[in-house]
């Protein structure tokens, strides 16, 4: 009876197991991530004399250390009945501050390869309810894919525009681009992009994984276009807006 026993606990165990692990290096990606930040942003510190730019990059670095901790906290919580240790921290903002942040925080890592970023931003709010840290964190993972995944000296644009009940955060990049083969699975957990080059850092097929989460849990969806290997790509985050 006890071996019969052990025979059903185990997969349950190891699909435990597996979970966690998984949760813990997606935690692991975003908070090297952060980090990467941070030292991109120290390093600034260390070469800018300008008050105002002093001033964005602390900023910068204080938010990141607020993600960090949140991770942490992430990683020290017990398993809830969802499968996730963090819960969406919901609150009224407008979607713009969070594109800005964004911006914001990869501007170090752009600078750094030589590209260009383009911020496009309607002038009229476009409210949502939200995770913002969440939504951040997706957003800037789009980002940094388009960072690391573009030849020194390509062209990044962000751009966020509201159509009726929805809001869409577009990110296109004039990077490597996407088989078509791999449109369809690239937002799975630990899936890579097989033409990447040797210079595209290493990525971990951790950060797709994690956007398609924010923005599952936030009612909204993920897409990803591309018109093929060094055309570039275009990825878009599509969240409700809130009612007001």
């Amino acid at each position: 009876m006890l071996r019969s026993s052990m025979s059903v606990l185990e997969p349950q165990n190891r699909a435990t197991h597996a979970a966690r692990a998984e949760e813990i290096a997606v935690i692991c990606h975003e908070l090297r991530n952060s980090l990467a930040v941070v030292g991109s942003a120290a390093r600034l510190l260390r070469t800018s004399a300008d008050t105002a730019s002093l001033k964005t990059v602390r900023s910068l670095i204080e938010r990141q250390v607020d993600q960090m901790t949140r991770h942490i906290d992430d990683l020290l919580q017990p398993r809830r009945s969802n499968g996730h240790s963090h819960e969406l921290q919901l609150s009224d903002l407008d979607l713009r501050t969070i594109a800005r942040n964004a911006a914001q925080s990869i501007g170090p890592e752009i600078a750094r390869r030589g590209h260009r970023l383009v911020v496009t931003l309607p002038e009229e709010p476009i409210p949502a309810h939200a995770d913002g840290a969440r939504i951040e964190q997706a957003l800037s993972n789009l980002l940094i894919n388009a960072a690391k995944y573009t030849p020194e000296g390509g062209h990044i644009t962000l751009t966020l525009k509201r159509d009726r009940d929805l809001a869409y955060l577009r990110v296109r990049d004039s990077g490597i681009g996407i088989e078509p083969a791999m449109l369809s699975r690239i937002f799975g957990m630990f899936v890579q992009i097989d033409s990447a080059p040797p210079t595209a850092d290493g990525g971990r097929g951790i950060g797709l994984a994690v956007v398609r989460t924010a923005a599952e849990l936030h009612g909204g969806t993920v897409r990803a276009t591309s018109p093929g290997l060094g055309l570039g790509s275009e990825f878009v985050i599509v969240l409700p807006v809130r009612q007001v």
